[in-house]
């Protein structure tokens, strides 16, 4: 068997990126397939466990498959001329993870409580969200087209973060896509 040569920085930020188009298109896929179950009829479940973050006020989902674990909010080091929802890099088990802060992406801009969580995800790179606090997990949430009470618009609506929407036994959550989250450019 023949060893192949190191990949070139060039060319791992290459493979990043075509990866990160192919998982962005398979999640609009999902989206699209999720959209197509709720109009197929009542009560059609999301297989699958779904954690429940809660930021700035609000709560949605995030499908557990892109979770590698919970942890305490650590010591971030801040990224000069980073994008606003970028708040810095820490390590995660000797490996740098970029933080992508939620409630930025929402447009609140606050300091973290000290409670506050962070949900590690892995992908082509490792992200670590930051999340005031992680509430609990649902199993095989209800899809659904718009809130029980009429509400047209979330919080979550303009961030291209949302998925759809989810009944849970706690009322109805946006689903979080992952891929939009994860999708943090180079030097960002």
């Amino acid at each position: 068997m023949v060893d192949s040569p190191p990949m070139t920085a060039a060319e791992a930020q290459a493979r990043r990126a075509s990866v990160q188009k192919r998982l962005a298109q398979v999640e609009e896929e999902i989206v699209r397939l999720r959209r197509e179950l709720a109009t197929l009829g009542v009560d059609q479940r999301l297989p699958g466990l779904y954690l429940t973050v809660e930021v700035a006020g609000t709560t949605a989902l995030l499908p557990v498959e892109a979770v590698m674990e919970v942890v305490r909010l650590v010591a971030i080091e801040p990224l000069p001329a980073a994008l606003p929802h970028v708040r810095g890099t820490m390590l995660y088990r000797g490996t740098p993870a970029v933080v992508v802060d939620l409630a930025a992406m929402l447009g609140v801009r606050r300091e973290p409580d000290l409670d506050a969580h962070l949900v590690i995800c892995g992908g082509a790179r490792t992200v670590a969200v930051l999340v005031d606090r992680v509430r609990d997990l649902v199993e095989s949430p209800v899809l659904v087209e718009g809130s029980v009470s009429g509400e047209s618009t979330h919080a979550w609506d303009g961030t291209g973060l949302m998925a759809g929407l989810c009944r849970t036994p706690e009322g109805i959550r946006p689903l979080l896509r992952a891929s939009a989250i994860l999708a943090v450019p180079e030097g960002a």
